[in-house]
């Protein structure tokens, strides 16, 4: 489905969690016992009251329902529009569900060592044949979980690294998966990294192996 505003109030909580990455580590009946999204901390203190859709937070005594969290995890141009980045982030976790069923159904043999892929190739395999730009060691690409930001994206060929210079996110390839997927499980990173490489792979032979017409023979007078 694809979610608008006007669903917002009919959001569990906890879909919304798993749209932001975060799983539950815990809990009774339907109390869910979460990381806080928001911070980093060493124990889980974030409870989601399933039955009422509703959240305590026992580190800050902070409590309120799924605007609130967005409020919370909202960062830069988004917290100017809660209604939108709410219906954003359950999108994408829709498409990225999608996409990682799509991958699912295709047998994969994952024989790469993906954290050595080179991150100018995993781009290719995303559809962006060639940077926007280059300079030095550095490439920029639009980015490819965010159609409205071009050229923000910036992989290092020298670290095999990346980072967006709107959202200000960067890391490796995983991070770059998660961005796309908003799945935190590795085994299925793995898996969808290992599809869209082979894809491309498979995509790239088939283009060597087409062979050009021959010409047709002139007819002599």
């Amino acid at each position: 489905m694809r979610y608008t505003e006007k669903d917002i109030p009919n959001i569990p909580l906890t879909t919304f969690m798993d749209a932001l990455g975060e799983k539950s580590v815990g809990g009774y009946g339907y109390l869910k016992l979460y990381y806080a999204p928001y911070r980093d901390d060493a124990e889980a203190l974030l409870v989601v009251d399933t039955k009422m859709n509703n959240w305590y937070d026992h580190g800050t005594d902070e409590a309120g329902d799924l605007y609130g969290l967005a409020e919370l995890t909202a960062r830069g141009d988004h917290r100017k529009d809660i209604n939108g980045y709410i219906v954003k982030m359950m999108n994408e976790y829709e498409i990225a569900k999608e996409m990682l069923t799509k991958r699912a159904i295709e047998p994969q043999v994952i024989h790469l060592d993906i954290s050595k892929i080179p991150l100018t190739d995993f781009m290719k395999a995303l559809g962006q044949e060639h940077p926007v730009a280059a300079d030095g060691d550095l490439r920029i690409y639009n980015s490819p979980y965010d159609s409205s930001a071009k050229g923000t994206m910036v992989i290092n060929i020298r670290t095999n690294l990346w980072r967006d210079t709107k959202s200000g996110a960067n890391g490796g390839i995983y991070d770059l998966a998660y961005e796309l997927t908003g799945c935190a499980n590795k085994s299925e990173l793995n898996r969808y990294i290992a599809g869209e490489m082979n894809a491309l792979q498979k995509k790239q032979t088939s283009k060597s192996e087409e062979k050009p017409l021959k010409p047709k023979r002139k007819m002599r007078l």
